[in-house]
C-alpha cells in the first residue's frame, strides 16, 4: 500500500504466472461517505485487496463505491465479491457499463466471464466526484476498451491512468498494444491526459511515476497507429 497523497491510495495485487509476479495497482480515494475503490482487481484476488485496505486503515465497512474504469477482467474480475463485503454503489462509463451488468460479454473474455454485476450510476467524461483529495474528474480515454475512462485529481495534479498509460522501471510508457483495442483512439486519449495540470500518473501496469504533461505528450507522440 502507497499514500499517494492524503485521501489518496495506491494498493499492490500480486499474482504469481509462469513467466513470473505480475503485479496490479487497483486503489482507493476518500470521501465524506467513505472510500471509493478504483478498480476491484482480479477475480480470486478480493482478501488481497482487503488486506490492501487494512494496510491503509480501513475495512470493507469503509467502502461506499467502485468507480471501475473499464471492463477488463484484472479490473472488475473481483467485482461481485466485493460488492457482496461491502454492498457498493457501482460507477462505470456509459459504453462500459453493458459488458459489466452482463448485457454484453466482456470483450477480450475468450467465451469465460467475471460473474455480471449491476451498474448503478454511470459516469460519463467530465463526471467530478467530490473527494477528501478535491474534486475528482472522470476523463474519457477510450482505446484500451471502449468504455476506458482515466481519473483526474486537479488540486493533486494527480492522474488514475488505469490502463490508458503504463510504467515501467519508473519511466512512464504507452498503453500495451498487444492488449490495447483502438491505437489510435489510444493516442488520443493519451494527448487528453498531456493537456492536464500533471505531476504524478498512477498506472495500473506500472505503479505511480513522476510524469508531467510533457512526459505524457512525449508518451502520445511516441505511440504508434
Amino acid at each position: 500500500m502507497q499514500e499517494l497523497t492524503d485521501g489518496v491510495y495506491a494498493f499492490t495485487e500480486r499474482l504469481e504466472t509462469e513467466a513470473g509476479t505480475r503485479a496490479f495497482h487497483p486503489s482507493a480515494v476518500e470521501t465524506d461517505r467513505g472510500l471509493v475503490l478504483v478498480d476491484a482487481g482480479l477475480g480470486g484476488q478480493a482478501g488481497a485487496l482487503g488486506d490492501e485496505l487494512a494496510a491503509a486503515g480501513f475495512d470493507w465497512a469503509d467502502v461506499w463505491a467502485v468507480l471501475l474504469t473499464h471492463q477488463d477482467g484484472d479490473h472488475a474480475g473481483a467485482l461481485a465479491t466485493v460488492v457482496e463485503r461491502t454492498d457498493a454503489v457501482v460507477f462505470a462509463h456509459p459504453a462500459c457499463a453493458p459488458y459489466v451488468d452482463g448485457r454484453q460479454e466482456p470483450i477480450k473474455g475468450d467465451g469465460e466471464r467475471y460473474p455480471p454485476v449491476r451498474v448503478d450510476v454511470e459516469t460519463p467524461d467530465g463526471t467530478t466526484v467530490a473527494t477528501t483529495a478535491g474534486p475528482m474528474e472522470v476523463v474519457f480515454t477510450p482505446g484500451h476498451t471502449p468504455g476506458h475512462v482515466s481519473l483526474y485529481l486537479p488540486d493533486e495534479r494527480l492522474v488514475l491512468a488505469a490502463d490508458a498509460l503504463t510504467a515501467a522501471d519508473g519511466d512512464l510508457q504507452g498503453p500495451s498494444e498487444r492488449f490495447t483495442l483502438d491505437m489510435t483512439e489510444a493516442k488520443a486519449s493519451a494527448e487528453r491526459l498531456a493537456d492536464r495540470d500533471v505531476e504524478r500518473v498512477l498506472c495500473y501496469h506500472g505503479g505511480v511515476v513522476d510524469a508531467e504533461g510533457d512526459r505524457i505528450a512525449a508518451v502520445a507522440d511516441g505511440i504508434d497507429t
